[in-house]
């Protein structure tokens, strides 16, 4: 079984994915304002929450990490696996992108390498995500990556 402490960084040709604890808070919550405007969060709850998060990858419970663009070293977003079932190798795909990089080229090179890194290192055998909001050209993207849609917004991958 994998010790996740070990994945990071993990790099795509215009990304790299590091953990949350190297992401300036502001950030964090920048990201949780524009992607969910009604979250009651503040700097020091989303502090806590990303320690929470190490805690959780450094037990093997959730692998996430804060995505940079590599040319402008710009904080897009975050990703993983939470949560993540290494005994059963199941895991859920998260993907929160600012809303500026929630476009097509992007959601398929973050996509493409999770789905990837879920199979070949994790040895996932499952792999489910959950959209927030009907999004069709991701549904698209899901369903060219072999995601198999269970209800409205919730796919499934068989490895």
């Amino acid at each position: 079984m994998p010790k996740l402490e070990k994945y990071h960084p993990i790099l795509t040709p215009n990304y790299t994915f590091d953990w949350l604890t190297k992401t300036k808070v502001k950030d964090l919550f920048t990201l949780l304002q524009q992607t969910q405007p009604s979250s009651k969060a503040t700097t020091l709850s989303i502090a806590d929450e990303t320690n929470q998060t190490m805690r959780d990858i450094f037990h093997d419970k959730k692998l996430i990490w804060g995505i940079t663009d590599r040319k402008s070293n710009q904080f897009i977003g975050q990703a993983g696996f939470d949560p993540l079932d290494l005994t059963n190798q199941t895991g859920t795909l998260t993907v929160t992108l600012l809303p500026d990089y929630q476009q097509l080229t992007v959601l398929t090179e973050i996509y493409d390498r999770l789905v990837s890194f879920a199979g070949h290192e994790l040895g996932l055998t499952t792999l489910t995500t959950v959209q927030s909001q009907p999004n069709p050209a991701l549904i698209k993207l899901l369903t060219k990556l072999n995601f198999k849609e269970i209800t409205d917004n919730t796919f499934t991958l068989k490895f």
